[in-house]
């Protein structure tokens, strides 16, 4: 772990308040507190002198420059944060030293002469899904936390969430180009106002997806979606592993791969069914969005798919006509988690376990199975199954009691991780959502090897020579 020297917060207060505007600053405690956790609030519990000296609310890319140009001159830490809905520790730091939260870097222009928007970070995904379809264009993120969680977080991890990747692409794959302060204050632009990506090198490619790890982004350029035509449809299987089969027979028969492939569990179903005042679900269910650029072609996906699920020993599959019970069963998928948080009167804690195409299925029994082996997790038994099953993705979710201590639901959690990794590590996989660092540090060593983890640092010097950003990341 990185080594930095203690400064007096008040000094470093003092001296940000010659350097930003009022609105920019807090040093309320409640505050920097508040913005130093993570979703694991009983995991590395902060103490004292992690407590950071100060959040900054930059409004523009000048401000986050000074910022950074301070933070390097004295050598202090600093930690960008979206809305700190990262699921794998990136949100929770081990260090005092500045906060960046990106939340007044909330510009938007949506040119549609030139077929893009040009937006900051600190928007909430929903905001800006809202603003683009009242244009007639598509947003191709589509996170679970939709309403809370940033669109900078978004695109520094390269995360679509919902949508399959095999239908819609990743955030790579529409965005020209970027603002970026890098960490010694610099300001650069990369990419293009075309909508053709540059050849070669590129170094948007090197910030999206890049875990926050090479600069601050200030200024994103994402190509238009036009809006398309959709159509739904849901089927219901007696057991998880005959779900998995009939998404495997969907790639396996070539049938057209929908936007969103949704999986909920008997037990996930029956609580989010039931607070959507839907009919109890038979059993386990995979909901699916297909589009097109017509009604008729939207719809002939949608058949094709019912068709080739019907093909497994199911419940029942069926198109949904009615508009308002499509839009039921996608808040129940949206609002899960913390429908079995309530249900469950507890805490939560969530992995990212991904299959290939071919393994599904045993992947689906190895993910029902992850409690075998661990001390606290056999003391819940199986876990809640959701995910993004069109992209081979599972969510084992764990509530941990209430009553349970600290150190208890930590261990539960650490052992979580543990086994995301051995899955992961077996099918050759790795998290398409939430980063690769963080708590999932050793599973990089482990996945890629101590070459790669090297290069990877060695990277992150040439941009950050003194290791100011986000050094917390790395978990070594």
């Amino acid at each position: 772990m990185a080594i930095y020297s203690e400064y007096d917060p008040k000094i470093v207060q003092d001296e940000l308040k010659a350097l930003l505007p009022e609105a920019a600053l807090s040093t309320s405690y409640f505050e920097r507190i508040n913005n130093a956790l993570d979703p694991y609030t009983s995991s590395d519990v902060i103490t004292q002198d992690q407590v950071p000296y100060a959040v900054v609310r930059p409004g523009s890319t000048a401000e986050v420059s000074q910022v950074m140009k301070y933070a390097n001159d004295k050598k202090i830490p600093v930690f960008v944060r979206g809305s700190g809905t990262s699921l794998h520790g990136a949100s929770k730091y081990r260090h005092a030293g500045i906060v960046i939260s990106t939340r007044r870097l909330n510009h938007l222009n949506i040119d549609k002469e030139n077929g893009y928007a040009e937006f900051g970070p600190g928007h909430r995904v929903l905001e800006l899904k809202t603003a683009l379809e009242k244009e007639g264009y598509f947003l191709p993120l589509v996170p679970g936390s939709i309403r809370v969680a940033s669109v900078g977080g978004m695109i520094n991890n390269n995360s679509s969430a919902h949508a399959v990747d095999t239908c819609m692409g990743k955030p790579r794959d529409y965005i020209l180009g970027l603002e970026v302060v890098l960490p010694t204050g610099e300001v650069i632009e990369t990419g293009t106002k075309g909508l053709r990506r540059p050849a070669g090198t590129d170094l948007t490619q090197y910030f999206v997806g890049g875990d926050g790890l090479l600069g601050v982004i200030t200024g994103i350029r994402m190509q238009t979606v036009p809006m398309f035509c959709s159509a739904y449809g849901v089927a219901y299987f007696s057991d998880e592993i005959t779900a998995a089969k009939a998404v495997q027979r969907i790639y396996l028969e070539k049938a057209p791969v929908p936007l969103f492939l949704e999986y909920l569990d008997s037990r996930v179903a029956k609580i989010a069914y039931q607070i959507q005042d839907l009919p109890e679900p038979e059993g386990s269910l995979i909901m699916f969005h297909a589009i097109g650029q017509t009604n008729d072609e939207a719809t002939h996906k949608i058949n094709r798919l019912v068709e080739t699920i019907q093909k497994e020993s199911i419940i029942e599959a069926h198109r949904i006509e009615d508009l308002d019970e499509w839009h039921k069963i996608w808040l129940a998928r949206e609002s899960a988690l913390p429908y079995i948080c309530q249900g469950g009167k507890g805490v939560f804690g969530l992995s990212e376990v991904v299959s290939t195409v071919k393994d599904l299925d045993k992947c689906m029994e190895d993910t029902k199975n992850m409690h075998k082996g661990m001390p606290t997790l056999e003391k819940l038994g199986e876990p809640y199954i959701m995910g993004h099953i069109g992209a081979l993705t599972f969510h084992p979710v764990y509530i941990f009691p209430a009553d349970w201590s600290e150190e208890e639901k930590a261990k539960g959690i650490e052992e979580m991780f543990f086994k995301e990794a051995e899955i992961n590590t077996r099918y050759g996989t790795v998290g398409g959502e939430w980063g690769q660092f963080a708590k999932r540090t050793p599973f990089y060593l482990q996945r890629y090897g101590k070459e790669m983890y090297r290069l990877v640092k060695e990277i992150k010097k040439v941009f950050d020579p003194n290791g100011i950003l986000n050094p917390d990341i790395f978990r070594d």
